[in-house]
């Protein structure tokens, strides 16, 4: 799950949330109850109104004037205005609210026992209830407080955000200020029993688990510079020895010199390995590989693979760069990439081109499906034909990711494959986009 926003912002936001719901919840309230009481307490007058009338029609049988100007009694319709008659047509016996000319009225109609027409009570009430203006002034007073209730509701969102995030954002240091080196050990001790030492507690753990993952690489690293590189040093002098003494013979310089040359790359990626293992992975200032020694004597060491194939071998020079990195990462960058070349084409053309910022490999192999070039670059992926265990160009990809070079695979089903190097990939975009 991602989020946008950081985990402040969203408690900030909630409590705003939060305050313009009830807010405006508390004003709908406060309006529609004031409305109400309004309404309640006009018909309260009315009946009474009602009820007095009444008796006094009773006991006189006339039907007095009401005790207020705002306040109209008619017993039955013969002695009303047309407008009121108009206005009252139609109403059965309770309370009802009707308007003439934008004034509105609190009508009562009242049926009595004494005589068969009704009584009808009129009440202005436009004097009395909320008028446009005083709407408009409650409606103020009431989002304002909505409003005053937002601020609130943020002031107190940013104060407890604060609180809250304050073990986060402590947490969050200490992680990133710890290295491989010294980790944290009691990293929990420092929080109390609740959410927040439970996430320290869990990267305690993980740091506990990282810092023996890291002691065991650098120790196996320590042993494997030791372990691996004393018997190819062993090897390596006894092949010299033995070319010293096998003289001219070829049916064992042959296999010496396969010996020699795989002793060559066994050197090659122990260094390498061990310089991708150290995490720091610097580079040498003054260290300085041409790049075409090592893409020939690629090619001889090679030549045993394409040597019984129908296969030509086109080599284009047009530069000859220097790189400032070790001979061994490029020579096993190179190494790997030529092999694959020579291994997956069966017949045809294979094209090495080094150019000032680049080394091309192109071939009229089988080529790679579109579905499978993009994991050719993972660890452990082997085409159909191959007899390896598929890491080559995971250690090629690996090497370039930690050079900062581009490394670019295209291929087409049964028409080849072509790969490049590029040593300098900023420089050839910014040269590319100054001519567009």
């Amino acid at each position: 799950m991602k989020f946008r926003h950081s985990l402040r912002t969203r408690i900030v936001i909630s409590y705003c949330i939060f305050g313009a719901v009830l807010g405006t919840v508390f004003a709908a309230i406060v309006y529609i109850s004031l409305d109400f009481i309004d309404d309640n307490l006009v018909n309260q007058r009315i009946s009474k109104e009602s009820e007095y009338l009444t008796q006094h029609l009773n006991i006189d049988g006339n039907l007095l004037a009401p005790s207020s100007d705002h306040i109209h009694a008619y017993l039955g319709m013969n002695t009303m205005a047309p407008w009121v008659r108009q206005m009252v047509q139609g109403l059965g016996e309770g309370f009802h609210e009707k308007y003439n000319h934008d004034v509105e009225y609190h009508v009562l109609v009242k049926k009595l026992a004494t005589h068969d027409d009704p009584l009808y009570v009129l009440y202005d009430v436009s004097a009395l209830e909320f008028t446009e203006s005083r709407k408009l002034l409650i409606g103020t007073i009431l989002l304002t407080s909505v409003f005053l209730v937002i601020g609130l509701g943020l002031w107190i969102g940013l104060v407890t955000s604060r609180k809250i995030i304050a073990p986060v954002v402590y947490l969050a240091q200490q992680v990133n200020q710890s290295v491989p080196e010294s980790l944290p050990k009691n990293l929990s001790q420092e929080f109390y029993n609740d959410e927040i030492g439970v996430l320290a507690h869990a990267l305690e753990m993980s740091m506990k688990r990282v810092d023996s993952f890291i002691k065991r690489e650098q120790q196996f690293a320590r042993d494997a510079s030791h372990e691996l590189r004393t018997p190819v040093t062993v090897i390596k002098g006894a092949v010299e020895l033995l070319k010293q003494r096998s003289g001219q013979e070829e049916a064992v310089e042959k296999p010496l010199g396969r010996i020699e040359r795989s002793v060559k790359d066994m050197e090659n990626i122990i260094a390498t390995f061990l310089w991708l293992a150290r995490e720091e992975a610097a580079l040498a200032p003054d260290q300085e590989t041409a790049v075409l020694p090592v893409v020939k004597e690629a090619i001889e060491q090679n030549q045993h693979l394409f040597s019984q194939k129908p296969i030509k071998i086109e080599f284009i020079v047009r530069a000859d760069p220097v790189l400032p990195v070790s001979a061994p990462a490029l020579k096993v960058a190179i190494i790997n990439l030529v092999q694959n070349a020579f291994q997956y084409t069966i017949a045809g053309y294979i094209t090495v081109l080094v150019d000032k910022d680049r080394v091309t490999i192109s071939d009229t192999g089988k080529g790679i499906e579109d579905s499978k070039l993009a994991s050719v670059k993972q660890p452990h992926f082997r085409g159909d034909d191959s007899q390896g265990f598929g890491l080559g160009l995971a250690i090629v990809s690996r090497l370039c990711k930690r050079l900062g070079w581009q490394f670019d695979i295209d291929s087409e089903l049964g028409k080849g494959t072509r790969v490049s190097l590029v040593f300098f990939p900023q420089e050839y975009d910014s040269l590319n986009n100054s001519f567009q």
